[in-house]
């Protein structure tokens, strides 16, 4: 139920830009539009959480993703990409240390969530900044249509800090599939990814779920 709500958001989003995907298929003057490849901008917007910590699953959060990237490789159905992008994730009511109620109170009472070993604070909500590097295969199924798989790898900053015996910057990995659809427009692109990135260190899972706009210059 927690993912519930962002999800239909995604939904709905998707929804909103089928009808401009549907009506931009009729190509103007009968004449279908050239498909770009190049330098590309790009931006996700939609959901993230994470797993791991008490209660197993975040609250999931806004996520939002800008990068830039070159079309460095097209042999027939099959495309090769290069980027760099800045993500921005948040994990909302997990606790990744010990959580107990505060001295005094009943077991129903707010847990505190705090570092077992050294008895500090942890925060159970906190967003992650990322800075990562990605390679993105793409086969066309059908014309205009591809999948995609992509590897990315960077540093995430984590405030206020989550996890014990951490601190910034934390390596991560991570990967990907997803959806794009040259539209009609010159120019753009529509995707929809799911990704996730592994915070090293913490071994914490990161899932982003987003809808893609794409620029091709």
């Amino acid at each position: 139920m927690k993912l519930l709500r962002p999800l239909l958001s995604v939904g709905l989003a998707l929804a909103f830009l089928a009808p401009a995907v549907a009506q931009a298929s009729t190509p103007l003057a009968g004449v279908p539009t050239q498909i770009r490849r190049g330098f590309f901008t790009e931006m996700d917007l939609g959901t993230f959480f994470t797993t791991g910590g008490d209660p197993g699953v975040s609250n999931a959060q806004v996520y939002v993703q800008l990068g830039l990237g070159y079309d460095v490789l097209t042999i027939d159905d099959h495309f090769l990409a290069v980027g760099a992008g800045f993500s921005l994730g948040t994990s909302a009511g997990s606790c990744f240390g010990t959580t107990q109620p505060p001295a005094g109170t009943s077991a129903d009472s707010t847990a505190t969530c705090f570092n077992a070993a050294t008895g500090d604070a942890l925060s159970a909500n906190w967003t992650a900044q990322t800075f990562e590097g990605t390679v993105l295969y793409g086969y066309q199924v059908v014309p205009r249509l591809m999948v995609t798989a992509r590897a990315l790898g960077g540093v995430g900053f984590i405030e206020p800090m989550a996890f014990a015996d951490t601190t910034n910057p934390v390596p991560l990995l991570g990967g990907g599939i997803g959806l794009e659809y040259a539209t009609q427009f010159d120019h753009f692109s529509l995707g929809l990814d799911a990704a996730m990135k592994y915070f090293l260190g913490p071994n914490v899972s990161g899932f982003a779920i987003a809808p893609r706009v794409k620029y091709t210059f």
